[in-house]
């Protein structure tokens, strides 16, 4: 790839090739920058599936011109994790952090407060409302909420924040140039002109298991507080809560029915004393603001 010629164009490039939690690449931009890595990358062997599909990726491309013209084709844009603005809740990741983002809306909103809520796609009458409740006092305070944009308790979260007249930010799990799903394409226009919509990954990326379960991580690391609201046994929204854990992260969780299997994952997470029980607001305000302050945007 032709006419790279600052660390911006090679954290561009790198964002471009890479996969998810490339650690060994981490090392090198770590010890020598991008740049001096983009050149390690075109200079090595091939070793392994992994790095063949990233040589590949580099050699479809002539020059750096050709990705920011289908970021501007796509009304996308990038920020590599050198800028100034650069969020320092996603440095927590460590070697995980994404090489930069790529976004649309109000990038100022990626160094705001923020507090996640997450739970099951197949989600319930019960915890929409609780979800989007949560949501709507949240954002009403100054707080932008955190979801993944799916079906169920994403988007009431999402649709919560925004009837508040407040802040919503939707990590996505594939390129922007496709928002998934399709279905909720009438909430991520909402989204684009209120809110923040951003990925780790470029245009073109389809969303794979993997690259769900990925991004939670970068819910998480956002969020001063992850509200898991619905998860059954088996989730992601329970990956989101790991990645919370992990990060030393605050992660509350509200108590379902314990014949839901829509609660199986909330009511283990707090049998398990691995998250706080929340069952309203101001216990969630208890919980999240320092002692003292004022629940107010002022106070924020």
């Amino acid at each position: 790839m032709k006419n790279i010629l600052s660390e911006d164009d090679a954290f561009l490039a790198l964002s471009w090739i890479s996969d998810t939690c490339d650690q060994s690449t981490w090392k090198n931009v770590t010890n020598f920058g991008a740049f001096e890595t983009l050149k390690l990358i075109n200079a090595s062997q091939v070793t392994n599936a992994f790095e063949k599909r990233r040589k590949l990726r580099l050699s479809s491309f002539e020059n750096i011109e050709q990705l920011r013209e289908m970021l501007n084709t796509n009304s996308i844009q990038y920020m590599a994790s050198n800028h100034a603005d650069w969020p320092k809740s996603l440095n927590d990741l460590g070697s995980n952090m994404p090489f930069g983002i790529f976004y649309k809306g109000n990038i100022e909103l990626i160094n705001s407060e923020c507090i996640s809520i997450v739970g099951t796609r197949k989600s319930t009458i019960y915890g929409n409302s609780i979800a989007g409740e949560f949501a709507f006092d949240l954002g009403a305070i100054g707080f932008s909420v955190v979801s993944g944009g799916a079906i169920g308790i994403d988007t009431a979260s999402h649709h919560g924040a925004l009837n508040a007249k407040g802040a919503t930010i939707c990590v996505q799990a594939n390129g922007l140039n496709k928002l998934y799903p399709s279905k909720n394409d009438f909430l991520f226009e909402k989204i684009n002109n209120n809110g923040l919509i951003i990925s780790e990954y470029p245009p073109g990326r389809s969303p794979t298991k993997n690259y769900f379960l990925d991004r939670n991580r970068i819910i998480a690391a956002l969020s001063k507080a992850t509200v898991v609201v619905e998860a059954a046994e088996i989730s992601g929204a329970l990956s989101t809560a790991r990645h919370a854990l992990k990060l030393h992260r605050l992660v509350l969780a509200v108590p379902g029915s314990i014949n839901s299997t829509s609660s199986v994952g909330t009511n283990e997470l707090i049998r398990n004393r691995e998250a706080e029980s929340v069952s309203n607001f101001q216990q969630i305000l208890e919980l999240i603001l320092p002692l003292g302050q004022i629940p107010t945007k002022v106070g924020l």
